[in-house]
Order: structure tokens, then sequence, then C-alpha cells
């Protein structure tokens, strides 16, 4: 079962919806994320995700230069019953015995993502200011370039750090099977 889960429709990325993992090499490093532009109602959610990552090991790091990675994510409700709520994991410095690095249960029961859609601002995307807000204040040094991405200073060298502990981790409903 190969391939892309939904091939041919430009609302959901090919690349983030692949049934099988890459063949390349991921490096190891730690993936921060913000959401902002959050809209909802009782059949509806929308966002924007802003990210980055840092990796282990000192090198290029084209998640920081420049700072542009972010993607909108839309979904609907398809039943009544919107799914059973995760339990909330409310500390980052702690590892919860019921985690799960890959959720063991249907997060998006009674959901249907509609679009999932990476920001590119040369295709006329628009990346929300929330997410140059975050970005400004994870690295005040960046400055914006004439298409408006923040871009480091001369000589800047990416930072490196130890993968973190996943936060928030994957807690499953509390009455799963």
């Amino acid at each position: 079962m190969g391939g892309e889960a939904h091939p041919g429709d430009p609302d959901i990325e090919y690349f983030m919806t692949a049934h099988e993992a890459e063949n390349g090499t991921q490096l190891p490093g730690t993936s921060f994320a913000h959401i902002t532009a959050f809209e909802s109602t009782e059949a509806s959610l929308a966002a924007t995700v802003c990210n980055y990552s840092i990796f282990l090991q000192a090198g290029t790091n084209i998640s920081l230069n420049p700072l542009n990675m972010a993607f909108r994510i839309e979904l609907e409700r398809t039943a009544d019953d919107p799914g059973q709520p995760g339990i909330p994991d409310t500390d980052p410095a702690r590892q919860d015995p019921r985690a799960n690095r890959v959720p063991t249960w249907n997060v998006f029961e009674g959901w249907k993502i509609t679009k999932l859609h990476y920001l590119r601002r040369l295709d006329g995307d628009v990346i929300p200011q929330g997410c140059t807000d975050w970005w400004q204040q994870q690295f005040p040094a960046f400055a914006a370039n004439a298409s408006g991405n923040l871009v480091p200073p001369p000589g800047f060298e990416p930072p490196t750090m130890p993968v973190a502990v996943q936060y928030p981790e994957w807690i499953g409903p509390a009455n799963s099977e």
C-alpha cells in the first residue's frame, strides 16, 4: 500500500500523506511548532502550523534559512460524535507512561482533513503574521528579506541541541480500548 493517500488532490500535499516512510535518512533533531490563525465552528476547524527544526549536529539547516515553513490544515466534521478527546499532556518536563510515539487510535475519528497545504509565498500563499511574530521571538537577530521571509544575519551558525523529549505526547482517550 505505497504512494500518497490523496493522489492528484492539490489541497492535500503528497509528501504529507505518504502511506510509507521515505527511504532517505532523516537527521536526528527536534521540530518546534506553533499554531496560529486558528478558526473553529461546531463543524470545522482550520489553523496554520508554523515550524522549524534544530538538529543534533552542526551543519546546514534549511528550516532556518529562510524561516518560512508553515502549513495550513482544515478539517470538517463528518459525524455527529466528534470522537474521543485525548488526555491533555500538561508537563513538558515529564514523560507520561501512557504516551505513544505514534497514536494507537484514530485521532481524526469523526473528522475529515480537507486541506493540508504547505504555504509557498512564491505561489501567492500568505503566511500569517502569527508565524512571523513567533519566528522573530525565537530568532530576534533575523530580518525580513524582500520576499518577507525572515533570514539569518551574516555569519549565522545554526544552533544545535540534543533531541528533546516529545511534547506534547500522544496520550489516548481515557476510555479507549
